[in-house]
């Protein structure tokens, strides 16, 4: 078994997260997007600040982080796997992280990040939750529910690398 995933809960202080809470109302209730605007930069400098704390973050990040991330807002209806239906909803990449920035959720209105062939098979968008996925791990989404009160928002970037970090309160391994 080799780690496919990490999640770190309540990854950026109470400060951070309350600038972040101020700041993406508009996000909350859009149709679904993908773009790079001001908190969205100020997202990722935090990410990679708590990453060197960490002692996680890789020097060639900073500049694949600059070119390969959004912030994503993803309303209820949107099957974000639909495009490939061979692979059953999942996809692969070199490696990146997700941050779930929307203030609440519900694990019945869905959108939780799935993974095939690994000890767990889904967590929560929980907020304030950080997951990295190791490359060549098939992971996906779950499609957000009507029921949904808000939309899932999240900071993505995709730097290629492995992250291990044993004290993460989540690790995923592959079976």
């Amino acid at each position: 078994m080799s780690t496919a995933a990490i999640v770190i809960d309540n990854f950026l202080s109470t400060s951070q997260w309350n600038t972040i809470q101020s700041s993406i109302g508009s996000h909350l209730k859009s149709t679904y997007e993908e773009n790079r605007n001001d908190i969205h930069t100020q997202i990722n400098s935090w990410i990679e600040i708590k990453l060197k704390e960490l002692n996680l973050w890789q020097d060639h990040w900073k500049d694949e982080v600059k070119l390969f991330s959004s912030l994503n807002s993803l309303p209820a209806g949107i099957n974000m796997e639909s495009a490939d239906p061979t692979n059953g909803g999942y996809h692969r990449e070199d490696g990146g992280y997700i941050y779930y920035i929307h203030p609440e959720w519900d694990p019945v209105w869905g959108g939780q990040l799935k993974f095939k062939n690994c000890s767990v098979e889904e967590i929560d968008p929980k907020p304030n939750r950080f997951v990295w996925v190791n490359p060549d791990i098939w992971h996906g989404i779950k499609v957000v529910y009507h029921e949904a009160q808000t939309n899932r928002v999240t900071v993505v970037a995709w730097p290629t690398g492995t992250v291990e970090y044993p004290s993460a309160d989540i690790v995923i391994n592959t079976l």
